[in-house]
């Protein structure tokens, strides 16, 4: 049977999925109407209209909490103003989500446009009417509903809070203020209503998931205490349930039907006169949507939520001391750690922080998804929960391993390493049986090919050496991601593509062995020959490791890197490139000396014929000594060609001495 999720607020795991949903809590009963009276009493004497007053007072789940806010109310500064504030528990139904919404005015469809089948909304100014009261004008009380209606579907259809708000209920409180709406049908006296101008999109979730309708949250709900009594007795019963009976739905009404709430009930201008009760809750509205804070970078973010992973680890006993996770947090430099007892190697370090990101053992796994799923990180998956898989965690590791480098690198570099190594590190981590191992990296190296050898299909050590590479060659730019700007030639791989062709070969990870030790040593990474001697170049120094040599010599596009060439083989080799590179060299001097002589004076003499007598004599000397040297090559080329002739001529006479000599054997035998 699948787990249930936990009605108590507790997080639970259900596979890759984790669960901290909202704890279920009954609905608190409708006040004393007493409680209502004082408050209504007592907003009325900060000058509000008694209408005003009584919508206000019935929408608190504890009135008395309240009270004492209305003399003493909070302040929100906005520009030019502070908005006074009232806040505590209300009933989600008895809100009404703002009709004119901003959020949905670009829907709105207007009368010029002559269009058959327009949505009922329309742009209706609000003004202030009086103190903490704004006021609209409609048509009617059914086209309120309508346009409440149309507006509550549209925000819900056009935005979807993550977490869902059925599994948390409304997070962050909505804010709103007293509004009277004022109708052209003269029969119908004006209405006053709590409409929320901040959070709508909130509120319209929640009502839907209580289950009232536009014309209930206008005029049923807030005005009628035995249908709002009625209300809440309905979602209690959902409560006294069985825990494995309750429906989603259910708990999503459970959960919506009591939200925290901000009440504007004035404005206090800097100037006076200077900005008025409308003015300033549009000011507010403003600074959450349109002059918005700019988002955390990745990297701030990974860095904040990498931090609250190794907390939790550590608390989980995952990470074993205070001193490691210190280690792995990049609070200690490698003499500290070594000081503390610590193996204190960049890949080591490198190679923990991937395995506690990625792995799928259960208990370092669901301490390490908790902080992240507490904080509502949201993936693209279509799936309106939280989802914590590699792809999420993969990233926090790599900053955690970037800390090494900030402050000594700028900024392009940190991103370029971050990307580098996310490429480059194996696929499907969390499905490959690995770990970091205590061992050294020609042990792994040992261990990798002798994996490779026997053709096994877990390869543990392959892995750990892949994963410790990686690291290396992407902290020091010797491996970098797909080229696609030098056509057909072009190697469009992806590094982590590259890395596994390493891994599958025993030059490849001779190579991942020499960058780890080299690493440690304090060296950039070396090629190394078949004997796993460091490479030289012609002035003695050693070959590095870099991008070009990994994609065309040791993992080249493909297929496997071509056996090396024998001494002899070699040479011939160099001796056909050096005489394409002479030839090449001819054309050039030919057409520049053909260059030369076309520079004419005025009387269209060469410059050469009439200044070149210095540097015509240093070319016919350098081409005569150049001529000479060649002149030396033929002739011995030519001798050598016909001793190499003469030999072959004195044994294809020898052959027909011998031939001569068996046919007179055989006619004695005969």
């Amino acid at each position: 049977m699948a787990p249930n999720p936990s009605t108590s607020g507790e997080p639970t795991v259900n596979g890759e999925r984790t669960e901290l949903s909202k704890p279920l809590r009954r609905v608190p009963p409708i006040p004393d109407p007493a409680l209502h009276k004082d408050l209504r009493a007592a907003l009325k004497k900060r000058g509000m209209a008694d209408r005003v007053a009584g919508a206000i007072s019935t929408i608190w789940t504890d009135p008395a909490a309240v009270l004492p806010q209305v003399d003493n109310p909070q302040r929100r500064r906005i520009p030019g103003a502070y908005l006074l504030v009232i806040s505590g528990s209300v009933y989600t139904s008895r809100l009404v989500p703002d009709p004119l919404n901003p959020r949905n005015l670009d829907h709105v469809q207007f009368a010029l446009a002559q269009a058959k089948g327009a949505p009922p909304a329309t742009l209706v100014p609000a003004v202030q009417e009086g103190e903490g009261e704004l006021a609209i004008r409609v048509e009617s009380r059914d086209a309120l509903i309508e346009q409440v209606d149309w507006a509550i579907e549209t925000t819900r259809n056009r935005n979807s809070p993550q977490p869902d708000i059925a599994e948390q209920g409304i997070m962050d409180p909505p804010i709103g203020v007293a509004t009277t709406v004022f109708y052209d049908d003269t029969d119908e006296t004006p209405t006053t209503h709590i409409f929320v101008r901040e959070g709508s999109s909130r509120t319209s979730h929640g009502l839907y998931n209580v289950g009232a309708t536009a014309d209930e949250v206008l005029f049923s709900l807030p005005r009628n205490a035995s249908s709002m009594q009625a209300h809440i007795d309905k979602i209690n019963s959902y409560v006294s349930k069985p825990a494995e009976d309750i429906s989603a739905t259910e708990k999503g009404a459970i959960r919506c039907a009591v939200t925290d709430f901000e009440l504007i009930i004035g404005v206090v201008p800097d100037v006076a006169g200077a900005v008025d009760l409308s003015q300033a809750i549009k000011a507010r509205v403003a600074q959450d949507h349109l002059n918005t804070k700019e988002p955390w970078t990745d990297a701030a973010k990974h860095t904040a939520l990498a931090e609250e992973c190794l907390l939790s680890a550590r608390a989980a006993g995952v990470i074993p001391s205070d001193a490691e996770a210190d280690w792995l947090g990049g609070r200690l430099t490698p003499k500290e750690a070594e000081a503390r007892k610590i193996v204190a190697f960049g890949d080591d370090r490198a190679a923990r922080a991937v395995h506690l990101f990625t792995t799928d053992d259960k208990q370092i796994h669901n301490a390490v998804r908790q902080p992240i799923a507490l904080v509502l990180t949201n993936e693209p998956t279509g799936r309106k929960r939280t989802r914590v898989t590699t792809k999420t965690k993969l990233p926090l590791a790599v900053e955690l391993i970037v800390r090494e480098k900030r402050g000594a690198s700028s900024d392009g570099e940190l991103d370029r390493f971050r990307k580098v190594l996310t490429e480059a590190l194996p696929a499907d981590l969390q499905k490959t049986p690995w770990r970091p191992t205590k061992r050294s990296p020609e042990q792994l190296y040992q261990a990798a090919l002798k994996e490779i050898e026997e053709v096994k299909d877990e390869r543990p050590a392959g892995i750990e050496l892949w994963v410790r590479a990686a690291y290396v060659l992407a902290k020091h730019n010797a491996i970098s991601g797909p080229r696609h700007d030098v056509g057909a030639g072009g190697d469009r791989r992806r590094a982590g593509a590259v890395m596994e062709a390493l891994a599958d070969t025993e030059q490849g990870l001779r190579h991942l062995r020499q960058v780890i030790e080299d690493d440690r040593s304090g060296l950039p990474p070396r090629q190394v020959d078949d004997q796993g001697q460091p490479r030289k170049d012609g002035e003695g120094n050693d070959l590095p490791i870099d991008n070009d040599f990994l994609r065309t010599k040791l993992a080249p596009k493909g297929g496997q890197t071509p056996p090396p060439l024998s001494p002899d083989k070699a040479v011939h080799e160099h001796y056909k490139r050096g005489v394409l590179a002479t030839k090449d060299a001819l054309r050039s001097l030919e057409a520049e000396m053909r260059n030369l002589a076309g520079l004419v004076d005025d009387d269209g003499v060469p410059l050469i014929e009439r200044e070149g007598k210095s540097h015509a004599r240093l070319l016919m000397d350098k081409l005569q000594n150049l001529a000479a040297e060649a002149q030396d090559w033929w002739e011995k080329a030519v001798e050598a060609q016909s001793s190499s002739s003469s030999s072959l001529v004195a044994e294809g006479e020898d052959d027909e001495d011998e031939d001569d000599e068996d046919e007179d054997d055989e006619d004695e035998a005969a």
